[in-house]
């Protein structure tokens, strides 16, 4: 069976090194990977790509008037 081709996700430019967490909430017995792009210096402002443990990946910006932009890379 043949592997199908990368998808390619654009990033911002100058992304010396990435942060890496995972959250799992039990509640909901959900997990998922946070892969930071750009943030502020406490993580509550950036962008981040987010891997969902069902395989849906989103890239995710959270904005200094508490928005939120999400751009799904996957399909449900």
């Amino acid at each position: 069976m043949a592997r199908p081709f990368p998808k390619r996700i654009p990033l911002q430019s100058h992304i010396k090194q990435l942060r890496v967490e995972h959250y799992y909430n039990e509640e909901y017995n959900d997990g998922h990977w946070m892969i930071w792009l750009t943030a502020n210096g406490d993580f509550t402002l950036g962008t981040f790509l987010k891997l969902c443990d069902n395989g849906l990946i989103q890239r995710i910006t959270w904005h200094e008037d508490g928005t939120e932009t999400i751009l799904q890379l996957t399909e449900d």
